[in-house]
Order: structure tokens, then sequence, then C-alpha cells
């Protein structure tokens, strides 16, 4: 019988480069139950950037990721762990934030690469989830709620620390030149995930325009668009777009 790998190897593997990083993660998908998923994110670090790593190439996507998709329950046990990556992640960039620097700011791109990846990833195998059935419980789809509206928001909180306190603090505190150099045309990349996040939103719509909910004991009705603070809402929806369209427009000026 083989040997199971460890996740903390699975964890190293993963931190060697963003090209193992996302292998990686391809090989937890295919290879790992559902639990074992949740703790490799909740555990997971992202490579450190070295020279030479290419932070201006698009970013990969992880669509074979979703060619296996659990039960509502067991996705919503992988979100966990992804949220707990993310909100980690949030804190460096917290921390790069009071401390501006050069070679950190690489750190800052690549944070801000693997938070973009992640959050396709949360995404596209949130649509992948809704296709495997046509009627929910009302559990179900508080699930599937519960998905987007954390991917979204985690999104936010990310752009708001690279579009926001990071970028002001490089700026005033670093040499323009040397923050030219850095960012290139990152300002691109940015753009690009803002835009897939629209894009998922309206497949997301579309689709629960053709799923049902089963309450129990009663006729199956439309999965509602508003309960609990859904960024599906029109009023929600303005107010969380408005964020993530400024902070990126402020990211995209900083050096104009």
């Amino acid at each position: 019988m083989s040997k199971t790998v460890t996740i903390s190897s699975l964890v190293r593997q993963a931190a060697k480069s963003e090209t193992d990083f996302v292998s990686t993660v391809e090989q937890v998908f295919a290879e790992e139950p559902y639990d074992r998923v949740a703790d490799f994110f909740d555990r997971l670090n992202i490579p450190r950037s070295v020279e030479g790593d290419a932070l201006q190439e698009p970013i990969a996507t992880l669509t074979a990721t979703c060619h296996k998709v659990g039960e509502y329950a067991e996705e919503q046990q992988i979100s966990n762990g992804m949220q707990k990556y993310m909100e980690r992640h949030q804190k460096k960039l917290k921390w790069h934030a009071q401390r501006p620097s050069i070679e950190g700011g690489r750190n800052v791109l690549l944070l801000a690469r693997e938070a973009m990846l992640v959050t396709e990833l949360r995404l596209a195998r949130l649509h992948a989830l809704l296709q495997t059935k046509d009627e929910l419980t009302p559990q179900e789809w508080a699930i599937a709620r519960e998905l987007m509206n954390r991917s979204y928001l985690a999104f936010r909180d990310v752009l708001a620390q690279v579009g926001g306190a990071w970028i002001d603090a490089a700026t005033t505190q670093l040499d323009r030149q040397d923050l030219e150099e850095l960012l290139g045309n990152f300002y691109e990349i940015v753009d690009h995930a803002v835009r897939r996040l629209e894009e998922h939103r309206e497949k997301i719509e579309e689709r629960r325009q053709a799923l049902a909910v089963l309450p129990p004991g009663f006729d199956p009705v439309k999965p509602p668009i508003y309960f609990g603070g859904d960024l599906m809402g029109r009023g929600p929806w303005k107010q969380f777009w408005n964020v993530v369209e400024d902070r990126a427009h402020h990211f995209r000026e900083a050096l104009s």
C-alpha cells in the first residue's frame, strides 16, 4: 500500500513557486477527499516571490479542478478552508501596506495573483455545483448563496488592500521608477479579474432562473434573490460593485 501524502508535504510543495502552486492545487482536487482538500487550503501559503517570477503574465486557470465536485455540504467544507486561506493572506497584505518596499511589493503582487486565482476557482466550482441538480433543498440554496457571497467579499477585501492601503503607501514612500518597473501592466490583470466577477454573477443569475427550491410541505419555488445579505439583490450588488470598481480604478491610476 502506498503511503498517504501528508497535508504538510502538499503545502510545502505548493509553496515552491506559482507553477508548483497551480499543479499542487490541481493534484489535491483530483486525488484527495473533501476533508483533506479543506485542510490543505486551511494551511496553505503562497510561494514567496523570487527574481524572475512572471508577475505580469496572465493568471493560470484551474478549470480541471471543476471536473469533480461534491455534495453541497462537502463544497461548503472546502469553501471554509478557502475562506481561511483568503483571510490569512489579507492580513499579510495589511502587513505589507504598513511596511512598503519594492522587495515586499513583489510578494504583494503574488498574493494578489493567488487571491484572484483562488476566487476564480471558487466561483467556477460553484457553477459546476449548481449544474449537478435542478431542484434544491432550502439548505442547499443557502449554501450556494454562502459560497458566492464569501467568494466575492473575500476578493473585495483583498482588492481594498492592494488597490487602497498598499498602493497608497507605495506611491508615497517608494521610488517612482522602481515602482513603475514593479507594477508594469499589473493593472490589466486586476481589471480582467474584476470583469470576470461580473461575468460570474451573470452566469449565476442565469442558472438561478432555471433552478427550483423545494420547501418541505410546499410547492417548488424559484430560488429567492434575497435573504441574509445576498449580493444578487440590486442594492447590495450596487454597493459592492462601486467599491470594487473604485479600488480597481484607484490602482490603475495610481501612477498616472
